[in-house]
């Protein structure tokens, strides 16, 4: 009976006591790796793990594992985990690697790319084994973009071409990378950082470097092995034009000369350049080997020659010379002979090709019929004293108003003029004579230079004391440069010179500054125009721009070469024109004779003759007249005027004739 009433007090007791004992949780790690996303190689990551649940104040030990990846090696790391009294703790961060981790295989980094694993283990207070794990991700590999230059891109030899590549790895921008692209032999060039994590590499493309793709794909690495391939990027490599220029003639004595006689020799004389070339340093990029043909063609236009010029550094500063010349003889034909090289006959060997048009060189061959001069030379010995002493005294140099004499009077107003003549023969000194004298005036003017650079220009009129210096600075003068386009230079006024409409629309943005005021446009030359454009574009433009000049009042000059146009084309220029000033030169014995005749002015009474003249340094032109003849025309003009004065008192005195009667007039 006892017994039975004792069992079921202790189980009640038993319940009481296990109720009043306190609950425990499990313990709970969590694992923090950092950086969480992929990494380049060499890069520091950190671990930290966190206990919540575990023992109050107590001391864990806890074990971290790495094992890299494919096998390539595992090393371990044992720290300390403290608890507080609630049982939470967490290790202090530990990074991997460093040198107190203990390898067992390999080596200690993150210098394999691939999936590294994470394993974390509790040592104590009791070992447990793994308790949680992880993983991180280590990339090698470098991402490289190339911005320049754009594929499809076409950079000419002898020009620099931008090569910008951005590196970067998984981490970000790559600041340590070594890169380097095959230039267009394969070889390899290298890359320089110039910003944060850019590369960039200006490539002077060489005159030898081989033509049609060049492909150009960067490569990159960086000291932690980390490495890249760009994107290839396609341009095409295209030739250098060769221009040839200084093309001159000597004679057998080494003088320059155009102007020759039996028994003299031909020499020619004449330099190449890459069309890319800047015009105030050619030598740097002139050609200097190899043999080209010059043909001399006479007066009948038969090759009479073919020249071979070798280079001579020592002439000329270094240019091609013909050391065989072609000897003049009596039975040769005289008149204008051509020396020309031939378009597109000059090769460098690396296929940079050239002239694009045929350069030529006019001469004048003076033949005699020296059998006759035994029967004259007594003549002429006779009267050669009294021509001499009649032309000392009878010739005058008039200076250039004479010019205002022989197109009677001052240069016309709201007008066009065009000035046509042999080469050589003054159009480019007469346009910058006038163009001097319209600026003195005060007048607003513009210069389309096609044939010079702007700085050749302001050279050329100093040399005569025609300063426009002055002019440019204060804005009275604008040179509207269209030579450096067809020198092949990007840095000119007017990038291409065909484009006639941005040229158009620079003239008229000069004439509307001038706000209705009356401009003076001078157009040297027509040449390169009808060379580059369709005629009918050509004559399009030149009545545009003669239509806007004219309507301000002001005058419109144009020059143009003879045999540079064709002929059909000239006589249309000078019907369109309002004046016709025309330049010839004749070159005999050695030397030049010039001649200026006004064929054409509108609305004016001209001398239509042929006046000589020479170009003065210190004047420009000056013309080589007659007093004789001078005297003679102020003899008739006032004779014809006095005619006229005559005829209008007699027809004052004269009876008028009565009207006839009708019916009345209507009014008006």
């Amino acid at each position: 009976m006892r017994l039975r009433s004792t069992v079921p007090c202790l189980i009640i007791a038993l319940a009481v006591a296990m109720a009043t004992l306190p609950t425990v949780a499990a313990a709970s790690y969590t694992l923090s790796i950092s950086p969480s996303t992929p990494v380049s190689l060499g890069t520091i990551i950190t671990f930290t793990l966190s206990l919540s649940g575990g023992s109050k104040n107590t001391a864990y030990t806890i074990l971290f594992e790495v094992v890299k990846p494919n096998g390539n090696g595992n090393a371990t790391i044992s720290t300390p985990l403290q608890t507080n009294n609630i049982g939470a703790g967490s290790t202090q961060p530990t990074t991997y690697p460093n040198p107190t981790w203990t390898a067992s295989s390999g080596t200690v980094g993150t210098d394999v790319a691939g999936v590294y694993n994470v394993f974390v283990n509790q040592t104590s207070p009791t070992n447990v084994g793994t308790v949680q794990s992880g993983q991180f991700t280590v990339s090698s590999m470098l991402t490289l973009v190339t911005s320049q230059p754009v594929a499809g891109s076409i950079v000419q030899r002898g020009q620099t071409a931008s090569i910008s590549v951005s590196v970067s790895s998984v981490s970000g921008p790559d600041t340590s990378a070594t890169v380097h692209v095959l230039n267009p032999s394969k070889l390899n060039v290298s890359l320089s950082q110039t910003g944060f994590g850019v590369y960039t590499l200006y490539y002077p493309v060489s005159y030898s470097d081989p033509l049609g793709p060049w492909t150009i794909i960067a490569y990159a690495s960086d000291n932690q092995g980390n490495s890249g391939t760009g994107s290839p990027v396609t341009v095409m490599i295209t030739k250098n034009d060769l221009i040839v220029y200084s093309l001159s003639t000597y004679d057998s004595r080494g003088s320059p000369t155009t102007n020759f006689s039996p028994g003299d020799k031909i020499f020619a004389f004449f330099s190449i350049r890459y069309s890319s070339c800047s015009p105030s340093t050619p030598g740097q990029c002139s050609l200097t080997t190899g043999q080209y043909s010059v043909g001399l063609r006479n007066s009948s236009g038969n090759l009479v020659a073919n020249l071979t010029a070798a280079y001579d550094g020592g002439l000329n500063g270094g240019g091609f010379y013909t050391s065989t010349g072609y000897p003049v003889s009596t039975f040769d034909p005289g008149g204008t002979w051509t020396l020309i090289v031939s378009a597109n006959s000059i090769n460098d060997g690396f296929g940079n090709t050239g002239p694009g048009l045929a350069t030529s060189l006019p001469l004048q061959i003076v033949t005699s019929p020296l059998g006759y001069w035994p029967f004259v030379v007594t003549g002429i010995v006779a009267v050669l004293g009294g021509i001499i002493t009649a032309k000392r005294f009878d010739t005058s140099l008039e200076g250039f108003q004479h010019l205002e004499q022989m197109i009677g009077g001052p240069l016309p107003r709201g007008a066009s003029m065009l000035l046509l003549g042999d080469a050589g023969s003054g159009k480019t000194i007469l346009s910058y004579q006038l163009l001097h004298d319209e600026l003195e005036s005060g007048r607003l003017c513009a210069l389309l230079s096609y044939d010079a650079f702007p700085e050749d220009v302001q050279a050329r009129m100093t040399e005569f004391g025609w300063d426009i210096i002055s002019h440019l600075r204060k804005g009275r003068l604008k040179i509207i440069d269209c030579y450096s386009g067809l020198a092949g230079q990007g840095e000119g006024a007017i990038k291409d010179p065909s484009d006639l409409t941005e040229l158009n629309i620079q003239i008229t943005s000069f004439i509307a500054k001038t706000k209705g005021g009356p401009v003076t446009v001078v157009l040297d030359s027509l040449t390169p125009i009808f060379n580059g454009v369709d005629e009918k574009q050509a004559f399009i433009f030149i009545q545009t721009v003669g239509a806007k000049v004219k309507k301000t009042g002001g005058l419109f000059i144009e020059t143009a070469s003879k045999g540079a146009i064709p002929e059909d084309a000239a006589a249309k220029l000078k019907t369109m024109a309002d004046g016709v000033i025309e330049l010839s030169i004749v070159r005999s014995r050695g030397k030049s004779h010039r001649f200026l005749t006004v064929l054409k002015m509108e609305r004016r009474r001209i001398s239509s003759d042929s006046v000589p003249f020479q170009i003065d340094r210190t004047r420009g032109f000056v013309f080589r007249v007659s007093r004789l003849r001078l005297l003679k025309k102020r003899f008739f003009d006032l004779l014809a005027e006095h005619h006229i004065l005559q005829s209008a008192e007699s027809s004052e005195n004269r009876p008028k004739p009565q009207p006839i009667k009708g019916p009345p007039a209507r009014p008006r």
